[in-house]
């Protein structure tokens, strides 16, 4: 069942000499429970959707429908008990200096009226629930950034939403922290089944957590579906660029920056394939190259988590032999894989 619903979404913003269109006919749904990714550079219009979503910014066309209700039929009083619904968390934090870890997790109760005593007690439960029950009389400038990202995840949580959203929430960690703070988004989800939306400019991001990704490219999607599926079969180019490439959206500009994948790839016929629980168990590029007495070289090899389960991918050079190659290729997939040729465009980074 869907949760959120967007329908031809579009948002164009009116500057003094101009108008910009952020959003661009948008459609897309999530479902009850998932965790769905929406990856794209900045100024791709992944924050302003994000905005959307609540109504905290109106967009200029289309609809937003959560749990049935249209947000545009609603008044602000419907909307702001709308949002209590649908927890937020932000990539600075947005924590209040001057009170404490407690004080800012009881905060969005007791301006909700919840008495000081029950707003307490809940609070001190989050705080057990992110691991921070010794720090709860710590100020926020006393807390590293994954603290304070954990407290953050504790307030959004306060009051009891079925929808978390997710906006940059890790871009400010290191890479070990940013790894603790989507575990403990994945066990939240899991534990209680919070509908969670993760805006993020990294691959990594959506492949270690996500079920569900929408990439947006100028304000459109280019592509959306299942994680598992793009990363086995990118269709786009910019999924491509993702997934082939291994370059996140904020290198998509710099064309002199190639991937280390991309260094590897100078001549010949190359193909990208994926073993998943279906391939295979047998060596099969050994085979391959014993039936054909045609040679194959690995030029990349890897093992991506992808939504939790191990994927391996490799990049291979096959027989310049036009002919060979479709006979290598057709053998590989026979046996399961998935196989996806990389075009001269592609490794050159043009457009």
């Amino acid at each position: 069942m869907a949760v959120i619903e967007i329908r031809n979404l579009s948002k164009t913003f009116i500057q003094k000499d101009s108008k910009v269109e952020a959003l661009k006919n948008i459609n897309f749904s999530v479902e009850k429970g998932d965790v769905y990714g929406i990856i794209g550079m900045s100024g791709a219009g992944k924050s302003t959707l994000v905005r959307c979503l609540n109504f905290l910014e109106r967009p200029t066309e289309g609809t937003v429908i959560v749990k049935g209700r249209d947000l545009g039929t609603m008044t602000p009083a419907e909307l702001r008990k709308l949002r209590c619904n649908m927890g937020m968390i932000f990539q600075n934090f947005n924590l209040l200096m001057q009170d404490n870890v407690l004080d800012n997790v009881t905060f969005p109760l007791t301006i909700h009226g919840v008495q000081k005593k029950e707003a307490r007690e809940k609070a001190i439960k989050l705080l057990e629930t992110v691991g921070l029950s010794d720090k709860a009389a710590a100020y926020p400038a006393q807390l590293s950034g994954g603290q304070k990202q954990r407290v953050a995840i504790a307030r959004a949580l306060a009051s009891d939403p079925e929808i978390l959203l997710c906006d940059e929430a890790t871009s400010a960690l290191d890479p070990q922290t940013t790894q603790q703070i989507l575990a403990l988004l994945r066990k939240i989800n899991k534990e209680t089944g919070i509908t969670i939306i993760i805006i993020t400019h990294s691959m990594n991001v959506v492949r270690e957590i996500c079920h569900n990704v929408a990439i947006v490219e100028k304000g459109e999607i280019v592509e959306d579906g299942l994680v598992e599926d793009i990363f086995t079969h990118p269709r786009s180019k910019a999924a491509r660029r993702l997934i082939i490439e291994g370059k996140d959206p904020e290198e998509w500009e710099e064309e002199t920056q190639s991937s280390p994948i991309v260094e590897q790839l100078k001549e010949g016929r190359r193909v990208r394939i994926v073993f998943s629980s279906n391939s295979s168990y047998e060596p099969v590029i050994a085979n391959m190259i014993l039936t054909f007495s045609a040679p194959a070289n690995i030029l990349y090899a890897a093992t991506k988590d992808v939504d939790g389960v191990a994927r391996g991918e490799m990049i291979l050079g096959l027989s310049e032999d036009g002919n060979m190659a479709d006979k290598q290729i057709a053998y590989l997939k026979e046996r399961g894989l998935a196989v996806e040729e990389i075009l001269d465009e592609e490794v050159k980074g043009g457009d």
